[in-house]
């Protein structure tokens, strides 16, 4: 017995000042409620530094966070590749195999708190962090520095909701936030449209009024001038290079697929990636949308009160590739079904073929 203890005392002599030596820099993470982002969104280290990171989720969705090399482009693939795991996603805490990944805090529950402990690169640089819980990748990323003075760095936070200002020549642009308005498009039978412009060049049209992505568009937003010309009403111009998503009016359903729904609209979200809050027989569905500039399609998110009755998704696949994180994709009856357990949140991947 004695030996047993002397080995433990020797061990900890060796490796005490090892595994319990305190980290150059503790970082605490959080969110902002309900916007889909990290508070801070910057923090300093300098070179080959050890940190302590800290992940705390106060919101009231599942989260996870990666650090990587790279660049916006970088972080965009690895949003992808989370998306891509499928149903193992939720097994491998969205965290895709990747040599460009630094650390990562795999799926955090609300009120949860998860650590990661690791060496900042040797390299000075920006390195990004971003969830890539599918559907959170768009506004949900900040930027660890490597830098050799960390308190020279200006780490006030100034991402904020870009103004709705329109330019003398009509063209809305957008820039590092999402930009929403409300436009009457040419050859769109609603009176209730909402044009949505994400970072990145990816914009769509959502339908108040039939609860769906009318189209989808790559490049630049939306011209307003025949409409501010006059008082009022007039048609929009969307911009760039449009594409399709398959959807019919009311697409999402309950209990049935065949049965139209009865439907309320309750308005939308600017803060972070837009969120649009609608119900379906009663259900109350919270919608975001993102998409990759690189491709013609789009990625549609749900959030519910776990419903009693099975979730059904419209789509018209001609020509398209349909891919979820939940449920089973019905090809030859042009549904997705997804079972009350599994609907409390889910992503759809609808890209051209």
């Amino acid at each position: 017995m004695k030996s047993i203890i002397h080995v433990f005392a020797l061990l900890y002599l060796v490796l005490g000042p090892l595994v319990f030596a305190k980290p150059d820099y503790e970082i605490n993470l959080g969110t902002l409620h309900g916007q889909l982002r990290f508070s801070p969104e910057i923090f300093a280290v300098k070179p080959e530094s050890t940190i302590r990171l800290s992940f705390e989720n106060s919101d009231e969705m599942i989260h996870n966070l990666i650090l990587s090399k790279g660049d916006a482009k970088k972080i965009d693939q690895l949003a992808e590749s989370a998306l891509k795991l499928g149903e193992k996603g939720m097994e491998m805490g969205f965290v895709p195999k990747d040599s460009s990944i630094l650390a990562s805090i795999g799926l955090v529950q609300p009120g949860k708190k998860a650590s990661v402990e690791f060496t900042a690169p040797k390299e000075k640089g920006d390195y990004p962090y971003v969830c890539t819980f599918p559907g959170h990748s768009l506004t949900m990323r900040g930027v660890m520095k490597v830098v050799e003075d960390p308190d020279s760095v200006d780490l006030s936070e100034t991402r904020e909701v870009s103004a709705s200002t329109t330019p003398r020549n009509g063209v809305i642009e957008v820039g590092k936030q999402p930009r929403v308005i409300r436009v009457h498009v040419a050859g769109v039978d609603s009176g209730r449209s909402i044009a949505v412009g994400l970072p990145g060049g990816v914009n769509y049209l959502f339908d108040a009024e039939k609860l769906m992505v009318r189209t989808g568009w790559t490049g630049g937003f939306i011209n307003v001038t025949r409409d501010r010309r006059g008082r009022g009403g007039g048609l929009c111009a969307i911009l760039g290079d449009k594409f399709q998503v398959g959807t019919d009016e009311f697409p999402l359903r309950t209990g049935s697929p065949r049965k139209v729904p009865q439907t309320r609209f309750s308005g939308y979200s600017r803060k972070g990636n837009p969120t649009f809050i609608y119900e379906v027989n009663g259900v109350r569905i919270e919608q975001t949308t993102t998409g990759n500039p690189t491709k013609k399609g789009l990625t549609i998110g749900f959030r519910t009160a776990t419903p009693k009755e099975d979730l059904y998704y419209l789509i018209d696949s001609k020509d398209l590739l349909v891919s979820s994180t939940a449920g089973k994709w019905h090809s030859d009856k042009g549904y997705l079904h997804v079972p009350a357990k599994e609907a409390s949140e889910f992503f759809i991947s609808i890209e051209q073929k």
